[in-house]
């Protein structure tokens, strides 16, 4: 396929053929339920889960982009997604503007609702920041029996006012238990203010990333330990991203929602061999053997002529074989380039 006829293809490309439509993501809705369908089916999480916002840039025409200020693209299409903490997506809800919430709720709640819908009442835990925690959303995810963990803002509905009004030194550590909902607050640098349903408010010994013995609560030590499932989705997605430049940010939504579904491959197969050599595989290797498993390429042909020789593949447009000495798009499948001999690292100062 030549390049302007791959242009032709994704300038006519679509995902619904509903017209009349009042949903604001109608072009991508359909594809984004049967991915997260095949999600949630795919794998069972264990006990942690952590809830999460990401941003997809886009510059382009949408009444729904956001701006965030503490996020790498600071403009673009708000992504809402709950995660293992290994970084697999098991639910998504992109945000397209302002909806109708029920009086006896609010909307950080529904949205919270929402996303762990299919995880309820299964004894989960979930891990959330100070954006979304509140004491009554803590008690009403307890009684569908899901824990929550987490850091809490001090002017949420519901906050004891003994612990948030406290003036503490530094490694001081107090809580107050409401009911079954742990409220505590630690002196660190700063102030740092949690909420737990599932641990008891206590101060114990973990290693840093220096391996060097730290004092912490447990609850802000577990949170540490699980909130990081949607940064580690990023990182992954961002290192070989297949979005592009577009004014259609629909576009740059099935893309990206394509990048998600390599990840939670490669991870699942992750998790499936971890007991075997295979374990240890990398991202790019497992994207090569995607590719040659989509295109049906043995793993020993490793220039598409070979393909052209062997007649295994056709690569003109006419009913004629290829020439060998002509070129095949399959030429340029990814190849390593060979170190140099007596070839040594610069040290860096």
């Amino acid at each position: 396929m030549s390049g302007r006829r791959f242009e032709q293809l994704l300038r006519a490309f679509n995902c619904t053929k509903e017209r009349e439509n009042t949903d604001r993501l109608n072009k991508v809705s359909e594809v984004l339920r049967i991915l997260i369908k095949n999600y949630q089916n795919a794998y069972s999480p264990n006990e942690a889960l952590s809830l999460d916002e990401s941003l997809l840039l886009h510059r382009g025409r949408l009444s729904s982009k956001q701006y965030i200020k503490g996020k790498k693209a600071k403009y673009g299409i708000k992504f809402f997604k709950l995660c293992s903490p290994n970084g697999y997506i098991h639910n998504i809800e992109i945000y397209k503007g302002k909806q109708a919430v029920h009086p006896e709720t609010t909307k950080l709640h529904s949205l919270v609702f929402r996303l762990m819908e299919h995880f309820l009442d299964k004894g989960h835990h979930l891990v959330v920041d100070n954006y979304y925690n509140s004491v009554p959303l803590s008690n009403k995810l307890l009684q569908r029996k899901t824990h929550t963990t987490g850091t809490l803002r001090s002017h949420r509905r519901g906050n004891p006012k003994n612990v948030t009004s406290k003036k503490l030194n530094k490694g001081d550590h107090i809580w107050l238990r409401q009911r079954k909902v742990y409220v505590s607050k630690w002196k660190d640098k700063r102030d740092v203010l949690c909420i737990t349903t599932k641990y008891h408010p206590k101060i114990i010994e973990v290693r840093n990333s220096y391996g060097e013995i730290q004092q912490k609560p447990r609850e802000i030590s577990e949170y540490n330990l699980n909130m990081s499932g949607v940064e580690r989705a990023d990182q992954l997605t961002s290192y070989y991203s297949s979005s592009r430049k577009s004014v259609r940010w629909y576009k740059k939504i099935v893309i990206h929602l394509l990048d998600i579904t390599v990840i939670n491959s490669f991870l699942l197969f992750r998790e499936i061999h971890k007991n075997t050599k295979i374990k240890n595989i990398k991202l790019l290797e497992f994207r090569e053997s995607l590719i040659r498993s989509l295109l049906d390429i043995s793993p020993d042909m490793k220039d598409g002529r070979q393909l052209v020789r062997k007649g295994a593949l056709n690569c003109s447009r006419s009913k004629r074989s290829t020439p060998s000495n002509e070129t095949c798009p399959l030429e340029h499948i990814l190849e390593k380039i060979p170190v140099p001999e007596n070839y040594a690292r610069k040290a860096t100062s």
